[in-house]
């Protein structure tokens, strides 16, 4: 066979990788197979017992609707560049490299660095490992960096409407088993089109656009800001926070060996050799801990005993609940926190943007929610303004209100 197939339940198909070819030995590197062990949604399926779907299995969607639609923009008459077609699949099948144990949970927490220039790191290990040639490591890094000279490189594959969160939206309401983030991605897909080397959507395909953005505001709602998954994301977060604080004052702490020695030295390379299994191995450690707080935050952990979130009306209620804490022998440090949407790694659509969602109708780009019937998509992308404060459920809340 000339293919290598994986079989995806998301479409019901397989995905088609070339047998000998650059995608293949990505696949075999150790940095793509580190993947599968890094969970997509880091640790939402305390909420969604389903989402245990990973990074590797997306980075394959993405590759796999990338390709997809090449091969529509071509039955449309439209001559893309072959070298220019293997730099974004490349890109696609490779986006995610840098991505830390728990995903989005712990990103900049273990090494100071996001996931996008960990990528560009293991894009150069990969180069040096003869994975990948020096050219199409530099293309590809400009794609991911979005400074690729063609802007449709990049935009296939970051922008407010790609290939990315065409998938992400997919597959985490296929995992999450949530209805209304079943996005018909054909049809956006067969609605792609190129002007003046952007990325742009025929008015044919409004409607699937429509609900596009519709399933992708339920979703950032429903899933990616679900208060049990961000208190999950703050306990993790509070515990790396000690563990940072323990470790500079050389305190023994108990823990995988390799974490411990990849947050003394920020080292990349080891960095890479990380997985969720890391995270939830030094956990179980933590609850033996000889310090209360690390102690008494991983047992919170592991009995999905969670902060409590409550919605911020007056900011006096986070001066309040910062006295309360103190009062009974909580450090608001490691016992508080104040997350808003726009701190969350997902986002829902925001026409504002530079790279919002453009339509073409009647030889005129428009910007989606313009075109709309109704105002549907406007009320939608409008900037939402509520934040929550996680404290210790067994802190009153009739005091705080």
């Amino acid at each position: 066979m000339k293919y290598k197939l994986f079989m995806d339940p998301v479409y019901d198909e397989f995905v088609m990788i070339e047998k000998g070819g650059a995608g293949e030995n990505i696949i075999n590197s150790s940095l793509m197979q580190r993947l599968r062990y890094i969970r997509q949604l880091g640790p939402c399926y305390f909420v969604y017992p389903g989402a245990e779907h990973t990074r590797f299995q997306h980075s394959l969607g993405v590759y796999w609707l990338v390709t997809k639609a090449f091969g529509f923009l071509e039955k449309k008459g439209y001559s893309v560049d072959e070298n220019l077609k293997f730099n974004v699949k490349i890109a696609a099948l490779t986006h995610d490299l840098g991505h830390s144990p728990y995903s989005h949970a712990l990103e900049r927490k273990i090494v100071p660095y996001s996931h996008e220039e960990l990528t560009l790191k293991a894009l150069e290990m990969l180069e040096s490992e003869e994975v990948l040639e020096s050219s199409t490591v530099e293309k590809v890094k400009k794609i991911i960096k979005k400074e690729f000279s063609i802007p449709f490189g990049h935009q296939l594959i970051s922008s407010q409407l790609d290939c990315d969160r065409l998938d992400y939206l997919k597959r985490d309401a296929f995992h999450t088993g949530v209805s209304f983030g079943k996005v018909d991605v054909n049809r956006i897909l067969a609605s792609i089109e190129i002007d003046n080397s952007n990325l742009v959507w025929n008015y044919k395909g409004f409607n699937a656009l429509e609900s596009y953005v519709m399933s992708r505001y339920q979703m950032y709602w429903t899933v990616y800001f679900h208060p049990v998954n961000i208190a999950a994301q703050v306990l993790l977060q509070k515990m790396l926070k000690r563990l940072r604080h323990l470790l500079s004052d050389s305190s023994s702490v108990e823990m995988d060996s390799l974490l411990k020695e990849t947050i003394k030295t920020k080292s990349v390379e080891k960095f890479f050799m990380l997985t969720d299994a890391s995270i939830i191995s030094s956990v179980y450690q933590f609850t033996l801990s000889k310090d209360f707080v690390l102690q008494d935050l991983s047992k919170r952990f592991v009995k999905r005993s969670f902060f409590r979130a409550i919605e911020i009306e007056s900011p006096q209620i986070v001066l309040k609940a910062r006295e309360k804490l103190i009062k009974e022998g909580f450090d608001p440090e490691y016992y508080m926190d104040v997350i808003e949407p726009s701190k969350v790694a997902y986002s829902y659509y925001s026409p504002e943007k530079l790279d919002a969602i453009l339509v073409k109708m009647n030889g005129k780009i428009e910007e989606v929610s313009n075109i709309a019937p109704t105002d549907a998509l406007k009320a939608l992308s409008r900037r939402v303004k509520k934040a929550l404060l996680f404290i210790p459920p067994e802190v009153e809340l009739k005091s705080l209100q």
